[in-house]
């Protein structure tokens, strides 16, 4: 660790701040916080997937409860097909599972998954 932040402190110097030097206390634990979360790239997606407004509500709505397509294009008023896109990216990230009854599929909020996220999250950047 301590040959990253010379290395680190050594490129900050040489590019953008001669005075770099008092900002050591922030590197070393900036680079320590990177160091501790190994999944930035599943943070990134699961974030990424909850920053449109439509897809945000669609959690909100099965966090409620369980809905298949069409009554979640019914409740947000948006067309099935708009509905099905963003379940898939939703699921993607992890967010939602699906299920089979019926004729229909049925989606659901995997809440672990999102508050694994969020608990996460929190740790890294802190209670103020």
């Amino acid at each position: 660790m301590a040959e990253q932040v010379s290395e680190v402190l050594k490129k900050i110097q040489e590019r953008c701040a001669e005075n770099a030097s008092e900002f050591l206390p922030g590197i070393e634990e900036a680079l320590e916080k990177l160091e501790e979360v190994k999944d930035t790239e599943e943070m990134a997606q699961v974030f990424k997937a909850l920053s449109n407004q439509t897809k945000l509500e669609i959690v909100f709505l099965l966090a409620a409860s369980d809905f298949p397509v069409c009554i979640l294009s019914n409740l947000l008023e948006k067309d099935q097909s708009l509905i099905s896109h963003h379940l898939s990216d939703l699921k993607a990230a992890g967010i939602v599972k699906g299920k089979v009854k019926g004729k229909f599929r049925i989606y659901s909020l995997r809440k672990d998954k999102l508050v694994e996220m969020l608990k996460k999250m929190i740790e890294i950047v802190g209670e103020e």
